[in-house]
């Protein structure tokens, strides 16, 4: 007995755990978030874990002016470039949950600061537009493309882009946000079905 607990000592600790967050890209958490919305912390309560936060921009469906967003916990691999605090900036991509409460939908990848100067920042990628092109490319490509699966989907279920606008009206959005563009091209990548 005392041999292998030993050797499982020896293997916990020499052994490479490799852990790594399933970041989904926007396209996708785009089409599956019920709102995207533009706005500051209100108050946070960090013994329940969740923020109330104002809204100061709808990008994408309605709720009340003023929500309750549950925060989503941190780990090795998905952190939060700041400490949630009232008065914060934040663009979030959220979906509703049974209580009435919104959730962040994949963690870091749907919470991100605006800056003073309105850029934005969050943990992962750091090469976004401002925040104007941001959200008009957010827009545009609610009005163009649906997400077609579920937001979890293994690599073993049907998934794919569905187009909901012809190709010349997207190609007219590409000349008018960069953002847009790019999106538009990596679902061009990825599966799409008209």
């Amino acid at each position: 007995m005392k041999t292998l607990i030993s050797i499982l000592l020896i293997l916990g600790f020499t052994t490479n755990s490799n852990f790594k967050k399933r970041t989904l890209s926007y396209p996708v958490i785009i089409s599956k978030a019920d709102l995207i919305v533009v706005g500051a912390i209100s108050e946070v309560s960090f013994s329940v874990y969740e923020y109330d936060f104002q809204i100061s921009e709808f990008v994408k469906g309605t709720s009340a002016q003023k929500i309750t967003v549950t925060m989503w916990r941190e780990w090795t691999c998905d952190r939060r470039i700041k400490f949630p605090k009232n008065g914060q900036r934040l663009i979030l991509f959220l979906s509703k949950r049974k209580n009435g409460n919104y959730e962040i939908i994949n963690g870091s990848t749907g919470e991100l600061f605006i800056s003073e100067n309105e850029t934005i920042e969050t943990f992962i990628n750091t090469n976004f537009p401002n925040l104007k092109e941001f959200i008009t490319g957010i827009k545009m490509f609610s009005k163009a493309y649906r997400f077609e699966g579920e937001l979890y989907a293994r690599h073993s279920e049907k998934k794919y882009f569905k187009r909901l606008i012809n190709q010349s009206e997207i190609d007219k959005m590409e000349t008018e946000s960069s953002f847009f563009k790019s999106m538009s091209s990596w679902i061009k990548a990825a599966i799409l079905e008209d």
